[in-house]
């Protein structure tokens, strides 16, 4: 699984792409997108997917941009209810890049429209978080509770994305650089 963290330093914002078989993903862009199309150039691949794990408000994504130049289709909540060319990506809904599979989880909390984006291939397992899970954090609940249906128990949200996942992974969040968890045993190693 061939994965590019871009660092975009005022904002401590990380964006991803992800690259297999001359296909890629972009998962949570800043915005400019010159970087991904310089990495997609570079390696050969065409963009066909702009994932946006949630609405940001602390910065402005390129998703449109890079849908318009590129044709990618963009995949975002439902819950979003967003008024541009998206398609729904929720809870079980899959797509395909190369031979990487990309599952969504919907993970509320930091937003009730928060979505956590599982990348699979034959050797690795990636976990993509947005603002869900950070380094020794997660993002806020309490930012958007009167948006959306906030009333659930903490261990149910959390159990949403811990409970799914019993594999050696990788985690990349948006705010902070990823960290490694790896299941030994029977023993699940938790944040």
């Amino acid at each position: 699984m061939n994965i590019k963290q871009f660092e975009y330093k005022p904002l401590a914002h990380y964006s991803y792409a992800i690259v297999s078989n001359g296909e890629m993903a972009i998962v949570d862009p800043e915005r400019d997108p010159s970087q991904y199309y310089a990495f997609a150039k570079a390696n050969n691949a065409t963009i066909k997917a702009v994932i946006e794990t949630h609405p940001h408000a602390d910065f402005v994504s390129s998703h449109l941009e890079l849908y318009k130049e590129t044709g990618a289709t963009i995949y975002n909540s439902e819950k979003l209810g967003a008024d541009y060319p998206h398609q729904s990506f929720d809870d079980g809904d899959s797509i395909t890049i190369g031979d990487i599979t990309l599952k969504a989880i919907n993970t509320p909390g930091h937003s009730p429209d928060s979505i956590t984006i599982v990348a699979t291939d034959t050797h690795d397992t990636a976990l993509f978080t947005g603002d869900t899970l950070f380094i020794g954090d997660v993002g806020r609940p309490d930012l958007r509770e009167k948006a959306g249906n906030m009333q659930a128990k903490r261990e149910e949200l959390a159990g949403m994305m811990y409970d799914t996942i019993t594999t050696k992974l990788l985690i990349y969040p948006i705010m902070q650089w990823y960290i490694q968890l790896t299941v030994q045993d029977r023993y699940v190693v938790r944040i």
